[in-house]
C-alpha cells in the first residue's frame, strides 16, 4: 500500500515537471511542447483516478482523442 502511494506521488510529480517544461517550450521555439505536454498527461492521468476521469470526461478528449486511443493498443495499455 505504501509503495502504491509513493509511486503516484512519483508519477504526480513527474507529470507536473514535463507540463512545466512544456510550456516553456510554448515560449521558447527551439523546445518542443507537444511530447513534453503528452507525457506529462499520461503520468498525471496515471497517478490519480480523479484526473484520469476529469480527461476522459472532458469535451477536448472526448472530441479528439477518445477514438484515437480506443484504436491504439499501445496507448489502451499505458491509460488502463
Amino acid at each position: 500500500m505504501k509503495l502504491r502511494y509513493i509511486y503516484r506521488s512519483v508519477l504526480f510529480v513527474i507529470g507536473i515537471f514535463f507540463i512545466l517544461l512544456g510550456f516553456v517550450g510554448l515560449l521558447l521555439p527551439v523546445v518542443p511542447q507537444v511530447p513534453f505536454f503528452i507525457i506529462g498527461a499520461i503520468c498525471l492521468m496515471k497517478s490519480s483516478n480523479r484526473i484520469r476521469d476529469w480527461v476522459k470526461q472532458h469535451a477536448l478528449y472526448k472530441k479528439h482523442c477518445q477514438k484515437f486511443i480506443e484504436k491504439s493498443k499501445f496507448f489502451k495499455r499505458i491509460l488502463n
